[in-house]
């Protein structure tokens, strides 16, 4: 129950079924007459008029049903001035962040328009000056993508053992079946293949364990260019690799058999170590290693000795260094390069040179000592 004089109080105002029942014929009304308004509508300013006429109204109608369900709990003329002073805010805002352009008629572009017409790293808003983002580099067309790299197969055996740069890129058994084949040309047999890959000459491999070994492998390596196997079957069970298939060691002896510098320097930029580090293989002998250590302090004696002729004691040191690096016994190799830093002018590094050499021949030679030659070489560059 409200006190007595109450809507004399509220002038006579009394917000109560009866204003929410003509609040209501205003909105029908109202959108009757704007029955064109739609989604496409709502984006222009017009549109968006209407929308917050609506919106007060609504405000109005809820504010008098309100005041109808509860009419002695909540006065309906608090709710309906609520919901005019919440509709009057909503429209200041939405006249002050109004978009502005053709549908307002006030001559600026709109948002939608003014972004899309910005260049690419360019930000501005409706009204004001477009500037540049900070940084922003300007987006240049899209080329046609760099093709994959062609597939290739490289054997690595001048140091530590290598498929295509990785150490430990198959598994052991796989790895010895590669140098295997690498290392033999003309291809090997199936009885030569399962013989080498078995425990010692007197175990082979079985046939079936060696079938399965060449599959496992081929699908690790993937195809060749051409779309053959990198392991290929050559008939009546040999086995060989891809043509395209790359060995440094089949490399090193094409270009060390000129005795041309850049050849020869070219040969020694592959050697990475002692050759075939970490190749634990029962049936590679001795001799075949050496056989390769000696070939590169041969090409490493060769270079050096042409770098010093040259007056070039650097390139001179540098090769003796790659020379040392496959085997530190050479000793021709320690005497190179204590008359290259000598030739240099660093007495420091010929007496560096000579307890290094020093150093490794007390662990391999019979002695302990250098060879004469080497000492007479030492000997010679302090006496001058």
């Amino acid at each position: 129950m409200r006190p007595a004089g109450t809507e004399r109080a509220m002038g006579g105002l009394s917000p109560g079924p009866e204003v929410a029942k003509a609040a209501e014929r205003v909105v029908r009304a109202h959108l009757v007459g704007n029955a064109d308004l739609t989604l496409a509508g709502i984006s222009t300013w017009a549109g968006s008029q209407q929308l917050m006429a609506l919106s007060i109204v609504s405000l109005a109608v809820g504010a008098g049903h309100l005041a109808a369900v509860f009419p002695g709990r909540l006065p309906g003329v608090a709710v309906f001035g609520a919901g005019m002073l919440a509709g009057a805010l909503t429209v200041a805002l939405a006249w002050w962040i109004r978009p502005r352009g053709p549908d307002s008629g006030d001559g600026h572009p709109p948002v939608a328009a003014a972004v899309a017409a910005a260049p690419a790293g360019v930000i501005g808003l409706p009204g004001r000056q477009a500037r540049p983002l900070r940084g922003a580099v300007p987006l240049a067309p899209a080329g046609p993508a760099d093709p994959p790299p062609a597939p290739s197969l490289r054997i690595g055996v001048l140091g530590s053992l290598t498929i295509n740069g990785q150490a430990g890129a198959l598994v052991p058994a796989q790895s010895q079946l590669i140098v295997a084949l690498a290392l033999n040309r003309e291809g090997l047999s199936n009885r030569q293949l399962r013989v080498l890959l078995g425990a010692d000459s007197g175990h082979p491999k079985p046939a079936d364990s060696l079938r399965q070994l060449i599959a496992r492998t081929r699908r690790a390596l993937g195809r060749a260019g051409d779309g053959r196997e990198w392991i290929e079957h050559l008939g009546h069970g040999q086995y060989a690799l891809h043509a395209e298939a790359r060995v440094d060691w089949h490399e090193f002896e094409t270009l060390t058999s000129t005795a041309g510098a850049a050849q020869l320097t070219e040969a020694l930029n592959m050697i990475r170590g002692q050759p075939f580090t970490g190749c634990y293989y029962w049936w590679l002998e001795s001799e075949m290693v050496d056989g390769v250590t000696a070939r590169i302090v041969a090409a490493a004696e060769t270079l050096a000795e042409l770098s010093l002729a040259g007056r070039d004691p650097a390139a001179a040191v540098r090769a003796a260094r790659i020379g040392l690096a496959a085997d530190a016994s050479a000793e021709q190799l320690w005497r190179i390069m204590m008359r290259a830093e000598h030739a240099a002018g660093n007495l420091a590094g010929v007496r560096e040179a000579w307890g290094r050499c020093l150093d490794v021949v007390s662990e391999v030679a019979a002695d302990g000592q250098p060879d004469s030659a080497t000492s007479a070489v030492f000997d010679e560059l302090l006496a001058r």
